[in-house]
Formats: C-alpha cells, structure tokens, sequence
C-alpha cells in the first residue's frame, strides 16, 4: 500500500517536473555553492590585504575570472557572451575595489566605535552588503539578472540588510548597524550617504496597466542625493521623491514629498512618562 502511494506521489512529481522544465532550463546551473566559491574569491581579488595576506597574483586573477565565466555561461545569455562579459566583470574589479575602499574609511570615520579598517572590514555587516553590491550591480547592468539578485538575496540572509542589486549607490556609502534597511531596485544615492538600521527606500504606489497588473520598469524609489543622513527607522517612498543634498532624515519619519537641500525633517511626537505614586 505505502510502496503504491509512494509511486504514485513519484509518477505526480515527475509530471509536475516536465511542465515546469521549459522556463527554468535557462537558470537551473546556478547554485549555493557557485555564489559561495564566487564570493570567497571575489573578496580575495578585492581585498587581499585582508582575505588573502598576500599578494594578489596574474593566475589567481585568471583563476577568478574562470570562476565568473563558469557561472554566467548558466544565465539567459547563455555561452555566447559569458566569456566576453566576463571580462567586463573582471574588468570593473579596480573601479568596484576604489569605491569599497572609500565605503570603508566612511565607516571608520562616521562611527566612533570604529577601531581599525580591518575591524570594518571583517565585522561590519554594511560593508559586507555594500561589497556584494558593488559587485551585484554590475552584474545586473549587464543582464546577469538571477545571478545578481543571488548574490545580494545571499548577503540579505547573512546580514539583515535587503538591497535590490538595480540599486545606483555612490561613493563613501555607510550602513550603520544595517539590520533592516531595505533599499528598492530604482533607488538613487548620491555620494556620502549615512544610512542607520531600519530605513526603507521604497515604492509608494505602483502604476497599472487597464487590467490592473502592475506596469514594471519603471522609477518606483526615492533619490538620495549627496551627503544625506537617514536615521533609523525613516521610511522614504516614491520614484518621485527627492531627498535634497546636505539633508537629515531623522528617525521613525515618513517621508512621501521631496525635500530641498540642506533640510531637516523630524517627526512630531510626545513621550509621556507616568512616575509611581507616592504615598
């Protein structure tokens, strides 16, 4: 009796397979393991001084830039343009390593507790995410689509921080603490952003087709401009809202309008404090 229903679960499964086969042929080579073993070299050609204690050599660049070919040659384009967009990726690798220096004093500078760029480097879960993304984003320019939202849904899992790898993020970037920061696929930021724990760059509506399916493509997150700070636990929605140059976002602020340069917004609240009676 268990051995039939047991076939028959089986038979189900694998007619279930065969349906579902066509559309997931394309992206069914990228694996866990592929965006680990990519990471851990990504990391070692980026900062060896910090991952690799040694000197970076040509062949294990080539090394890395076989790692980058085996896996694009998985994704919707397929063989053709995985070696030559290969690379283009390897090629962004000293543009992507100055940003992430950059990311790196930022935090050394903006946060106090900061001791050393090796702590930043190897403990702040910001820096870890905006390395990744550095990486994704480039990725996903190209077209490398699946392989890009990989990577940043892996640093997501691994530090609480959710950044759409379509995400323009510019230079000297800092997450402070980072848990929970959510930044949307058409979010804009400028350079010396200071982002803390919490903060959601978002879509505030979303546009409709005349079946009411939701139109993609298009601006659905804010624009952080240069030099802004957001603290913990604003939320800024809009493709249309502008966060002006030099502005503070203060904490727990709901912010659907633009705001022009050198700006302060807060929002209003009253803590009430009831003390015990006193006999």
């Amino acid at each position: 009796m268990e051995e039939r229903c047991l076939i028959e679960i089986y038979n189900q499964l694998k007619k279930s397979y065969a349906t579902n086969s066509a559309s997931n042929m394309l992206q069914k080579g990228i694996l866990e393991k592929d965006i680990v073993m990519f990471l851990n070299d990504y990391r070692k050609v980026l900062l060896p001084e910090y991952f690799y204690n040694k000197e970076l050599t040509l062949q294990e660049l080539n090394h890395f830039g076989k790692i980058i070919h085996k896996i694009l040659k998985f994704t919707e384009h397929g063989n053709f343009l995985s070696e030559e967009d290969s690379m283009i990726i390897l090629g962004k690798i000293p543009t992507i390593r100055t940003m992430v220096l950059k990311d790196i004093e930022a935090a050394f500078i903006k946060d106090p507790a900061a001791k050393s760029y090796e702590e930043v480097v190897k403990t702040y879960p910001g820096l870890f995410a905006i390395m990744i993304h550095r990486v994704s984003h480039e990725l996903y320019k190209l077209g490398y689509l699946l392989f890009s939202r990989m990577l940043s849904e892996y640093s997501h899992i691994r530090t609480g921080i959710d950044i759409h790898p379509g995400a323009t993020i510019g230079e000297s970037f800092f997450m402070d603490h980072g848990t929970g920061i959510v930044i949307g696929e058409t979010t804009i930021i400028g350079n010396n952003v200071t982002i803390y724990q919490g903060v959601t760059l978002g879509a505030y509506s979303f546009h409709r087709d005349e079946n009411g399916n939701i139109i993609k493509g298009l601006r659905r997150h804010p624009t952080i401009q240069d030099n802004v700070t957001i603290y913990a636990g604003a939320t800024i929605l809009g493709g249309e809202t502008i966060v002006g140059k030099n502005s503070i976002i203060s904490g727990n602020v709901w912010l659907t309008e633009s705001v022009l340069p050198n700006s302060k917004v807060i929002s209003k609240f009253e803590n009430k404090i009831y003390y015990p009676r006193t006999e």
